[in-house]
C-alpha cells in the first residue's frame, strides 16, 4: 500500500459518506486534524519543541504541500501548543486546511468531490471507499503484527481513537488487542520512541479539549 501522511490518513478514516467530520463529535474530529498535521510536521522533522514553544527548523517537503496553512502559521513566530490550538483552531484556518487535506487527495484519485450542506462548506472531499478500505486494513494489520509498529501508525491510531473515530472500524476483540498493544508499548523499555509519541498525541488531546471547553461555555 502506498502510504499517505498521517493527516491525510486521518481525514480519509475521520470523515462520514458525504465527507463531513461526524456531527455528534464535530468540534474534536475537526482538532484532531490539526493534531495529524502537527504530528506530521514533528516526525518528518520540519518542526520541533523547545521550552514547551513550538519551532519551524526546515522547509515543508513536497509531500507535506497540504499542510501549507499549518506551516504558515507556525513559521511567523514561535508558539506553545495551547496557542496553536486557540488561535488555529478557531481562526478560519481549520478550514483551510481541510479544504487543502482534500485537494491533495483528489489530486491523488483517492477522493472524489460531493456537495456540502446548508451549515457546512460548500464542497467536500469523499475519499474513494476502496482506498479508506486499504487504510483500516493496514491499521488493523500493524496492532497485530508481532514485528512492532511505526511512530506514524501510533499517532494515527492514537488521534483516531481520542477523537472517537476509530471503535466504528473496530470489533471489540480488535479493539481489546489494540488496547493491550498500546498498553504493552507503554510498558516495554525498547519501546520508549513510541511511548513518548503516545503521551505527546495524549497531551495534545488534552489541549484540545481543554480549548472546546472553554469556547462552549
Amino acid at each position: 500500500m502506498n502510504r499517505k501522511s498521517i493527516t491525510q490518513e486521518y481525514y480519509t478514516l475521520a470523515v462520514d459518506a458525504n465527507g463531513n467530520m461526524p456531527p455528534m463529535h464535530k468540534d474534536e474530529s475537526n482538532a484532531g486534524t490539526v493534531v495529524a498535521g502537527f504530528m506530521d510536521l514533528l516526525l518528518n522533522g520540519v518542526i520541533a519543541e523547545e521550552k514547551k514553544k513550538i519551532t519551524v527548523i526546515n522547509e515543508l517537503p513536497d509531500e507535506l504541500k497540504h499542510l501549507t496553512t499549518l506551516y504558515e502559521y507556525l513559521i511567523e513566530k514561535p508558539r506553545t501548543k495551547e496557542k496553536m490550538m486557540n488561535d488555529f483552531y478557531y481562526g478560519k484556518n481549520t478550514k483551510e486546511l481541510i479544504a487543502q487535506i482534500g485537494e491533495s487527495l483528489l489530486a491523488d484519485r483517492v477522493a472524489v468531490t460531493g456537495s456540502g450542506g446548508i451549515f457546512g462548506p460548500k464542497v467536500t472531499y469523499i475519499p474513494e471507499k476502496t482506498y479508506k478500505d486499504e487504510v483500516i486494513d493496514y491499521l488493523k494489520a500493524a496492532v497485530t503484527k508481532d514485528d512492532g509498529i511505526t511512530p506514524h501508525d501510533v499517532a494515527l491510531i492514537y488521534i483516531l481513537k481520542e477523537t472517537k473515530n476509530l471503535n466504528q472500524y473496530f470489533s471489540k476483540h480488535e479493539s481489546d488487542e489494540l488496547k493491550a498493544k498500546l498498553k504493552e508499548l507503554k510498558k516495554d523499555p525498547q519501546n520508549k520512541e513510541l511511548a513518548e509519541m503516545i503521551n505527546y498525541v495524549s497531551d495534545m488531546i488534552t489541549v484540545i479539549i481543554a480549548c472546546i471547553f472553554i469556547h462552549s461555555v
